[in-house]
């Protein structure tokens, strides 16, 4: 199957999905989330730009409110994670399985749209990319880290979490990574476990990042009533410093991730 095809299918089954599940009632935790017209509207204009393959205007349209509504997914896949173990969590064990559905569905459709815009796209500088990705694998780690220590700059209300050792290790992994993908030694990595690790991250960290972008954005122009308190100077900055870093790492490793394919291409050899 081409990516044409495959994108012109995700785009048809995400809508279809969208459809067949608007009158399933959503969690509290998806306010704020794309509402199902942005969907529908970019599920439409994603089929239509892998059938025409112009004006690209449209494909990124599409990629753009393709990425809005699977943004959230992470949060789903945390919450569907309590669920499956019955660990003890409260409310976060609740799932909007039919929203998540879309939102995985809406996921593969951004990836194969994009594949399809990337083809006409050369990554600018994928060794600047990867080490502003370096630098900003540290942001929120650090954060968290400061706020253990007792640091009361940002301190979000109520914060009495221990040591962010998940953060720290996710911290350690995306920064090698992010190396890996502009330094020599990453060269000698198989090529694949490479890709498969820039693109993944890139994935979980643009969605996260776009979740609150796209919301803050929503509520300013009353798309949407999203969670989170515009009053709140406190609070948007904490947003901000935290989702904003994770939507700029994630477009970075995206980046530096292609120019790394584009750069470890096999090449082609025409016979003579």
């Amino acid at each position: 199957m081409t990516i044409n095809r495959a994108a012109l299918v995700a785009s048809l089954m995400t809508l279809v999905a969208t459809l067949a599940t608007v009158a399933v009632p959503a969690l509290p935790y998806t306010r704020g989330f794309a509402p199902d017209w942005v969907t529908v509207v970019a599920t439409l204009l994603g089929a239509l730009f892998t059938v025409l393959a112009r004006p690209i205007a449209i494909g990124w349209i599409a990629a753009l409110g393709l990425l809005w509504s699977a943004s959230g997914l992470v949060l789903d896949c945390f919450r569907a994670f309590f669920w499956v173990t019955g660990i003890p969590a409260g409310d976060f064990s609740q799932v909007d399985w039919a929203g998540m559905l879309v939102r995985a569905l809406s996921l593969a459709a951004t990836a194969l749209v994009g594949a399809l815009l990337l083809r006409r796209t050369r990554a600018p500088g994928g060794v600047w990319l990867g080490y502003t990705a370096f630098g900003l694998a540290f942001v929120y780690p650090v954060a968290k880290l400061y706020w253990w220590l007792g640091g009361e700059i940002l301190r979000p209300t109520g914060f009495d979490q221990g040591l962010p050792v998940g953060e720290l290790a996710a911290m350690a992994i995306g920064a090698v990574g992010s190396l890996a993908l502009v330094q020599s030694w990453g060269r000698r990595l198989p090529r694949r476990l490479v890709l498969v690790g820039g693109w993944t991250g890139a994935a979980a960290l643009t969605t996260m990042g776009s979740l609150a972008a796209f919301g803050v954005l929503a509520d300013v122009l009353g798309v949407t009533d999203g969670p989170i308190d515009l009053v709140d100077t406190a609070g948007l900055v904490m947003v901000g410093l935290i989702y904003g870093s994770w939507l700029l790492f994630g477009l970075a490793v995206g980046g530096a991730t292609l120019a790394y394919q584009q750069a470890t291409a096999p090449k082609v050899r025409h016979g003579v």
